[in-house]
């Protein structure tokens, strides 16, 4: 009788469960289909205005025009552009799912969107400041010790920024900031009076 009866009540434990499950199921349809309405407006707009901007673009003919900083990029202007725009959909569909669905996840979300555009951001710059700096390189024919020093002083400023970023109190941040602020400083100075002055300084040791 007892082994009947822990059989019954197993199976009840079982059953419950798997109706709790349903219900949950059940209140989550809604926002599922509401989510996937959403991504499928945002999907036709994103469609749309791809479209416009291609033909839009290749009426100015933007790729044309920024025809060396696209060999520098090793990408398309026209590209860039509308990548950026999707993203910036994907991200307004996000929002949007999390305003209408789950709306107490909104400051996480902002959090986590702060977060990601603080590194793209730091990521743009790196790149931007690279592809000058090629530029330059390209156009002027400079000494490889003057190169270098370019690319070594781009190094610095980009430790700089991965700091900003990384998770570290802010007492640590401003002391490593600080810290290769002054190293980069003294490194300009030092470089830029061997650089203009090095003739004078060899002739003097030689004497």
């Amino acid at each position: 009788m007892s082994e009947n009866i822990g059989s019954d009540t197993g199976v009840s434990i079982l059953w419950e469960a798997f109706r709790l499950a349903l219900q949950d199921l059940a209140r989550m349809i809604p926002s599922v289909l509401l989510a996937v309405l959403i991504i499928a407006v945002y999907l036709v707009i994103g469609i749309m205005l791809n479209s416009i901007l291609r033909r839009f673009l290749r009426i100015l003919r933007l790729d044309e025009l920024a025809a060396p900083i696209a060999r520098q990029l090793r990408i398309r202007p026209s590209s860039l552009i509308i990548a950026l725009i999707d993203i910036g959909l994907v991200v307004l569909a996000g929002y949007t799912i999390i305003l209408v669905v789950a709306p107490e996840y909104l400051e996480l979300a902002n959090q986590v969107v702060y977060y990601i555009a603080k590194v793209a951001s730091v990521v743009a710059l790196i790149v931007v400041a690279f592809v000058i700096i090629n530029t330059i390189v390209g156009y002027i024919r400079l000494e490889t010790k003057l190169r270098g020093f370019m690319f070594l002083i781009l190094l610095f400023v980009t430790l700089i920024l991965i700091i900003d970023i990384a998770a570290l109190s802010e007492e640590v941040k401003t002391a490593l900031t600080w810290g290769i602020s002054i190293g980069l400083a003294l490194l300009i100075a030092v470089f830029s009076v061997w650089y203009f002055f090095h003739e004078v300084l060899e002739k003097k040791i030689s004497i």
